[in-house]
């Protein structure tokens, strides 16, 4: 178990003064992209309960909001409890009290396990709330959306409508560094070509193309290109001399080990960007980035990335699961149609 402390108590509005004072979040997996899609529901954890204590507490290994997501998430998570001993044991000797705790995971099994810690109110995604405390009416449609399932539990608790709009600050050193290796004054599409899973990837020359049309219309496409991806780094850029390649400017960063980070600087500064069902469509949407989402076998019903401005692109709306359904003019549809939208992602130096 690795505990993190607690950080300084909020003033919060009189009216949930009383209660809660310490909640507790049980999660299950909490790799990167886990953890950026709870983004909303952490905020509107936040934003329904300012004053409370918040614990984020894992079931089955470490949480990036203990590592890489730590600095960003300081004003939401208060203290992070990795595998604690009763949480996955049999007893729940030595849990401490939470005044309201909410159980993520979708497992009726787990659910009843935490139902035993101490708390005041109890509320599980599981089983259409059916442990809870607190419930939908009987007969309400279940969200198809994990997220939305999240937000149910935080308006059971709270009993209003949560907020869970906004941005992941960004680390402005890192900012201005992005601002250097692209040009101000022009339209800036991201293009983000990778995916944990091949069979969620968009075709490399469908992304070339969508690049070259950008630059045709004086955009400027700016490929993000984690490590799985490097290895297309020349061919990208002998394909598109005029795109940008901000992370693999190591000299810039003054560091080859770049990370979660440095891709959340370069996408601040986007107008607008594409992305696979993936981990950096997720960093993306993290920074509020218009975005583009595409996706083919994976549910975009389910697993949808939420920004205040986005398009989701399926395969299935073009007669087939496979990522290469989806045909380009779908998708430069898309790019054009978030941007007469008239939301600019850049910010004046």
């Amino acid at each position: 178990m690795a505990a993190y402390p607690p950080q300084r108590r909020r003033p919060g509005p009189v009216s949930n003064s009383a209660f809660p004072h310490r909640i507790g979040i049980i999660v299950g997996l909490d790799l990167i992209g886990d953890a950026l899609m709870k983004l909303p529901f952490l905020r509107a954890v936040r934003q329904a309960f300012p004053a409370a204590e918040v614990h984020w507490i894992t079931a089955l290994g470490k949480t990036a909001f203990a590592s890489v997501l730590r600095d960003s998430t300081r004003e939401l998570i208060d203290v992070i409890e990795e595998c604690p001993p009763w949480i996955r044991g049999e007893t729940v000797d030595g849990a401490p009290h939470f005044d309201l705790l909410i159980d993520t995971r979708n497992r009726w099994k787990l659910a009843r396990h935490a139902r035993r810690i101490p708390h005041g109110v109890f509320i599980a995604v599981a089983l259409r709330y059916l442990l809870s405390d607190r419930r939908p009416p009987l007969f309400a449609p279940n969200p198809a959306h994990v997220l939305d399932r999240l937000l149910l539990a935080v308006a059971l608790a709270s009993g209003r409508t949560p907020v869970g709009d906004g941005a992941l600050p960004v680390d402005a050193s890192l900012v201005a560094v992005a601002r250097t290796l692209l040009p101000e004054g022009h339209v800036l599409v991201g293009l983000a070509t990778g995916a944990g899973n091949p069979v969620k990837i968009w075709p490399r020359e469908r992304f070339i193309a969508l690049a070259r049309t950008q630059v045709e219309r004086g955009r400027v496409p700016v490929f993000v290109l984690g490590p799985q991806e490097a290895d297309d780094h020349a061919a990208l850029a002998a394909a598109v001399p005029e795109a940008r390649f901000p992370l693999q400017e190591y000299g810039a960063w003054r560091t080859r080990e770049l990370g979660i980070q440095h891709t959340l600087a370069v996408a601040s500064l986007f107008d607008v960007a594409v992305a696979n069902d993936s981990g950096v469509g997720h960093m993306i949407a993290a920074v509020d980035c218009p975005l583009v989402s595409l996706f083919g076998p994976t549910s975009a019903t389910k697993l949808a990335p939420r920004v205040r401005l986005g398009r989701v692109v399926r395969a299935q709306d073009f007669g087939a699961d496979e990522m290469r359904a989806i045909p380009g003019a779908a998708v430069e549809r898309a790019v054009d149609e978030l941007l007469a939208a008239g939301v600019s992602r850049r910010r004046a130096p």
